[in-house]
């Protein structure tokens, strides 16, 4: 069923012209506080012995289009004043009831009975797949043997298998697949930012140069970050920690050892780095 919209502030209105037991399109006086989408449902001339439910399904200013004499009752012909009003009918009422039913009481359940929903009993083992076996078609893929993988098969029902790779269909790496590492080169001295985590730091000047570890505090590297750090000038690269930070390194050493040398950054914690690599005191 179409999916209707309901309003708590819906006020009752009065047709504003007759309605005969045909007509599609009728007019009100006033809608104020009734539903902005449709469809929504509506009564006519309420508890009397003319009482109409009708479908609203488009509103144009103050004119109606309906779907005349729905949930049982008849169309019938209406006078301009009578009352118009916003509700329910039994309808709301029986379709989750039925719904209810087919699910044998637990509402989590759903069964083949729940128009537009998948039943339970479509997958009955463990590692069971939902897939399609055409438009708008669910079907069930038997979970694989061990240590088969997912494949696509145009010629099974779902369009899918289990299979076990073969040595052809292994992938194995070449130029395009290889990882590299993002280098950054500076000319001078430099501060890390969040961004140089993972990178290659190439410190390039003919003279000496620092390359400072900020506090967490102001660049907050995740901990287990690695910065790779190689000296390309002739100029002496002096690892620092910025005030209250610490590194820790084989005797103390932060600076390369020379042109070329080249050494890792690795946090351990908050504040805390280690450097490993070729260094000196």
């Amino acid at each position: 069923m179409a999916r209707r919209y309901y309003s708590s502030t819906a006020v009752a209105t009065t047709l504003s012209a007759s309605a005969n037991n045909s007509t599609t399109s009728i007019t009100v006086t006033a809608l104020s506080g009734f539903p902005v989408s449709t469809p929504w449902t509506a009564i006519i001339d309420p508890d009397t012995a003319s009482e109409e439910v009708v479908e609203v399904t488009n509103v144009s200013g103050t004119t109606l289009t309906v779907t005349r004499g729905v949930d049982g009752t008849s169309a019938v012909s209406h006078s301009a004043g009578a009352v118009f009003r916003h509700g329910v009918s039994g309808r709301d009422f029986d379709e989750a009831n039925a719904h209810v039913n087919t699910t044998s009481g637990n509402p989590h359940s759903v069964t083949a009975a729940d128009v537009g929903a998948v039943a339970n009993s479509l997958v009955d083992a463990k590692g069971d797949l939902i897939a399609a076996s055409a438009d708008n078609t669910p079907a069930r893929l038997a979970v694989g043997t061990n240590d088969t993988l997912l494949v696509a098969a145009s010629g099974e029902a779902t369009g899918l298998k289990w299979a076990a790779l073969t040595a052809s269909q292994i992938p194995t790496l070449d130029a395009t697949k290889v990882p590299t590492q993002v280098q950054n080169a500076r000319t001078d001295s430099y501060t890390l930012v969040l961004a140089d985590a993972g990178k290659l730091i190439e410190m390039g000047k003919a003279t000496a140069q620092t390359l400072t570890v900020p506090l967490n505090s102001s660049v907050a590297f995740p901990t287990g970050t690695k910065i790779d750090v190689i000296q390309t000038g002739a100029g002496e690269t002096t690892i620092a920690a910025t005030g209250g930070v610490t590194i820790n390194s084989e005797g103390s050493k932060l600076k390369l050892n020379a042109q070329w040398a080249g050494a890792t950054l690795i946090k351990r914690a908050s504040d805390t780095w280690i450097l490993i690599g070729s260094l000196k005191a």
